[in-house]
């Protein structure tokens, strides 16, 4: 990963890295959204999960509203992933401030588990999968946050680069930014602008910053982070990259086991929290084995 950061380095089968983090509520029987809150219970669980399907990765975080939720748009933690339920709370600022985003109860839980991992014997690769900043602006936006392009996109790359520190310093290895789908040609470059941001701080802790989009896309892959393209997306660029699946584990039909400039498979969004574990198991173990 540190090699994939540059995108440099030999090649290597791709690590296999699905999002699967609320699933995991289910080793303990508590509701993800309690899992969420407690840094310790984020590190047990997806711990667990993590040895039943014999990978290498742990999931600290997913998109699930805890940036919007950050800065200031209430949300309802009763259901998952929680839910925008009101207009913001306050005036949004474009300089986003690092420790009320430490602070925040969400956040700050999965800061709590990066940290307690790096004293893992196992040494899992952890990664953070934050919102996309234009899926960032869709989710202020809705909340009535009153953002033109410039704005809004200073102000996503700005909370985003913000978090990509906070949780380099605190162990994470991979950084991948979750876009529901590529922005309006209008605001490419607000966007460009706003991985760039994001991007220069991940590779400077040489984290590997990549970018997955979950809808079909023509939008060409932004140099300022790592592409990691799914299905209907074109061809990848030549340069060592990312793979995104399907959040639908059914959908997996190859072993993520080739060797080539794909250097790790992620999904587009996370996987179901309903997702049965043992039928989980099956499938995972049963990639290695095609």
């Amino acid at each position: 990963m540190l090699d994939l950061a540059r995108q440099a380095g030999v090649a290597h089968p791709p690590l296999f890295a699905p999002l699967l983090f609320a699933v995991a509520a289910q080793i303990e029987a508590i509701p993800p959204q309690d899992m969420a809150l407690d840094g310790t219970r984020i590190r047990k669980n997806v711990s667990e999960l993590r040895r039943a399907l014999g990978t290498h990765v742990v999931v600290c975080t997913v998109p699930g509203g805890v940036e919007a939720e950050a800065l200031g748009v209430p949300h309802n933690r009763d259901t998952w992933p929680p839910r925008a339920t009101g207009p913001l709370a306050a005036a949004l600022s474009t300089e986003p401030d690092a420790s009320r985003l430490a602070n925040s109860p969400r956040l700050g839980a999965t800061l709590e588990a990066v940290k307690q991992w790096q004293a893992d014997a196992s040494q899992p690769v952890v990664l953070a999968a934050l919102t996309g900043p234009a899926t960032l602006v869709s989710q202020l936006r809705a909340a009535g946050g009153a953002l033109d392009d410039e704005a809004g996109y200073l102000l996503a790359g700005g909370t985003l680069a913000a978090l990509a520190r906070l949780y380099a310093e605190a162990g994470v290895h991979v950084l991948q930014l979750c876009e529901a789908a590529a922005p309006d040609d209008s605001a490419v470059d607000a966007w460009k602008g706003a991985l760039g941001t994001i991007g220069n701080v991940a590779r400077f802790h040489r984290v590997p910053p990549l970018l997955t989009i979950a809808a079909p896309s023509t939008t060409p892959w932004p140099m300022q982070v790592v592409a990691a393209p799914g299905t209907g997306q074109g061809a990848p660029p030549p340069k060592p990259h990312g793979r995104a699946w399907s959040p639908e584990p059914s959908t997996w039909s190859e072993a993520a086991s080739s060797v080539g400039a794909e250097r790790i498979v992620l999904t587009s969004a996370e996987v179901s929290a309903t997702h049965d574990v043992a039928g989980l198991r099956s499938l995972v173990l049963g990639l290695w084995e095609r």
